[in-house]
């Protein structure tokens, strides 16, 4: 069996009944690493909600950095659960999560459940010593009772300093 069919049948072991079989495929696809990570992101637009929250998982483990958008998209997710996966999964990416979670906020400032999501990555985050002063600046202004637009700001700030330090 090549890779390709590998990451198929083990995609199609994350919707069994059987935890068993559902943990083993997880374990499978996180030991294969960057190479299921498109399958995956894939796996996170789906239909299905468990494959959702099992693919968010899995790419929390593997840390792959071309999902960190994908993985952002998914705090607006219908299923707590999968919302939930995908905030974890950012919060293990550290560093590497708070630029697409800031251009993230400044697209979806107006959603709750997205300020929600936001607000645990950027507070656990914060809690690991991973964000910088501009970081902490938009942390406020989630959760803060100011205008939604005030968090917007703040992202749109930290970015532009985000970008220019990468500059240098």
């Amino acid at each position: 069996m090549d890779t390709e069919e590998e990451i198929r049948s083990h995609l199609a072991d994350l919707e069994a009944d059987d935890i068993k079989v559902r943990d083993a495929a997880r374990f499978q696809l996180a030991h294969m690493g960057p190479a299921a990570a498109p399958d995956l992101i894939h796996q996170l637009k789906t239909d299905k909600e468990p494959c959702r929250r099992e693919a968010a998982k899995i790419l929390g483990e593997i840390h792959e950095q071309s999902a960190a958008a994908d993985l952002v998209e998914a705090l607006l997710d219908d299923s707590i659960g999968v919302e939930w996966a995908a905030s974890e999964a950012l919060i293990k990416y550290r560093r590497a999560a708070i630029l697409p979670l800031l251009e993230g906020i400044t697209r979806h400032f107006d959603s709750e459940r997205f300020r929600r999501g936001a607000l645990h990555v950027l507070h656990a985050l914060d809690q690991r010593d991973q964000l910088g002063s501009k970081g902490k600046e938009v942390l406020a202004s989630l959760e803060g009772l100011g205008p939604f637009t005030s968090a917007a700001w703040a992202a749109e700030r930290a970015i532009e300093y985000l970008k220019s330090e990468n500059v240098h």
